[in-house]
């Protein structure tokens, strides 16, 4: 009995020392990723990545630079660089601290440092490559706080070169793009980012957005949508305004002159409704709504 208790000691312990070894191994895996010649500067960056980690659980997304635990992460975050202003990782954490308390200034700074020693250091794996480009894709984002768009475009255009599938890279060139009116480039801008993922949140409506506006005209389309938009709140009168606008814009904007149309009948001004339907159908003759409501329109007229 004794030898079978002693046995099942062994192979317990055997296991618990397996498991002691593995956390060890990970641990000291984790840290030899940090090249740094300062011990200093390493127990600093891991005293930062512990506060940033309890401010962000702590937080819960009420991040800014003057809470305690972020006050905290910036100064143990400092100290590292500052004890190795060579520490690739330290910039890096650094740089995503500012990120969490939109310290968009001093992010920038952090990611262009960081950038700076990967390129000196030529680090070429796989995970070094991925932080280059999402470097890139943050630096980009803070020129578009500032509105840089040069910068920001050939930032974001850097991001995507080193990794095309950077969804989020790509969304923001297609924001940019039509920002700008570079239509055809915010265009595709947007079938890559649906080519990685089709159910992106609001990349289908984006691509929409641009293809039409594209066919009708930015400024066109833009005044189009918004009357749409106030038609469905039933502010009439803002709606009517902005469809004017569209036509205004594109006097071939049929789909403006149909709401038209619509936005009369409903009001009861049949004559007004009558004159755009006709416009629909003078542009689009087979266009069966705007023949059906034209009918409808002009019984009311008898």
């Amino acid at each position: 009995m004794k030898k079978k208790y002693l046995k099942m000691f062994l192979i317990l312990s055997l296991i618990i020392c397996g498991l002691l070894s593995v956390l060890s191994f990970a641990t000291g895996q984790e840290k030899a990723t940090w090249e740094t010649v300062s011990q200093e500067a390493s127990d600093y960056l891991e005293m930062a990545i512990n506060k940033m980690e309890e401010a962000i659980n702590t937080y819960q997304g009420i991040n800014y630079p003057n809470k305690e635990l972020w006050v905290q992460a910036i100064e143990y975050g400092e100290k590292a660089v500052e004890a190795d202003p060579n520490f690739i990782e330290a910039h890096y954490y650094l740089a995503q601290i500012y990120q969490y308390t939109n310290w968009y200034y001093r992010e920038a700074r952090e990611w262009e440092r960081y950038i700076e020693l990967i390129q000196k250091k030529k680090v070429i794996s796989p995970e070094a490559q991925k932080k280059l480009a999402f470097a890139y894709y943050r630096l980009g984002y803070a020129a578009y706080q500032r509105e840089d768009y040069d910068d920001c475009i050939l930032y974001l255009q850097k991001a995507v070169e080193i990794d095309p599938k950077m969804i989020e890279a790509q969304y923001w060139l297609g924001r940019v793009f039509y920002e700008i009116g570079r239509l055809n480039d915010s265009l595709s801008s947007w079938q890559k980012v649906l080519e990685v993922d089709p159910y992106y949140p609001r990349a289908r409506y984006f691509y929409t957005k641009v293809e039409n506006s594209i066919k009708y005209g930015k400024e066109a389309y833009s005044h189009y949508e918004a009357g749409y938009n106030f038609y469905e709140q039933k502010l009439y009168e803002k709606a009517l305004y902005e469809y004017r606008q569209a036509v205004r814009y594109n006097p071939n904007f049929s789909s403006a002159y149909y709401w038209l149309g619509r936005i009369y009948y409903e009001r009861g001004n049949y004559q007004e409704a009558v004159n755009n339907w006709m416009e629909v159908l003078s542009l689009e003759p087979d266009n069966k709504k705007a023949e059906y409501w034209l009918k409808q329109a002009e019984k009311q007229l008898k």
